[in-house]
């Protein structure tokens, strides 16, 4: 598992592939969205578009390493960028999807009904939320 800050806007953690440990990513996501103008709606929603990611990217629970398995397991990462009017968040990892096609398809539904825009290649999935700013 590998944690980077690369400056105070953007954080970038490395995890293996297994669902047990996406929570560490909703968590990074969590502190991250402390730092912008979100309700606690648009967090929960974010945290859900993440989780949906990892899942459409890793495969969920039906995953082709076992749990057990003494072999190095692959890795999933995550970007949170923050800028000044959005929250980009990108999710890439080796694609291995071993949910039918009906749960991928959920799963893009739920993202983008979380999201304000979403973007995917193979391997790599971009999602990005507009920042509302208060008028100063």
């Amino acid at each position: 598992m590998e944690a980077t800050a690369t400056d105070s806007r953007t954080v970038s953690l490395t995890i293996p592939a297994k669902p047990d440990y996406v929570v560490l990513a909703r968590l990074a996501l969590s502190a991250v969205c402390r730092l912008a103008p979100l309700s606690p709606d648009d967090v929960a929603d974010l945290k859900l578009a993440i989780t949906e990611s990892a899942t459409y990217l890793m495969g969920g629970e039906r995953r082709s390493v076992a749990r057990d398995s003494d072999e190095p397991a692959n890795t999933i990462g995550f970007t949170f960028e923050l800028g000044d009017d959005e929250l980009r968040l990108i999710v890439r990892g080796e694609e291995l999807p071993t949910v039918s096609a009906e749960e991928r398809e959920l799963s893009l539904a739920l993202i983008k009904a979380t999201v304000d825009s979403q973007h995917y290649t193979s391997g790599e999935m971009t999602l990005t939320k507009r920042l509302d700013r208060p008028p100063e």
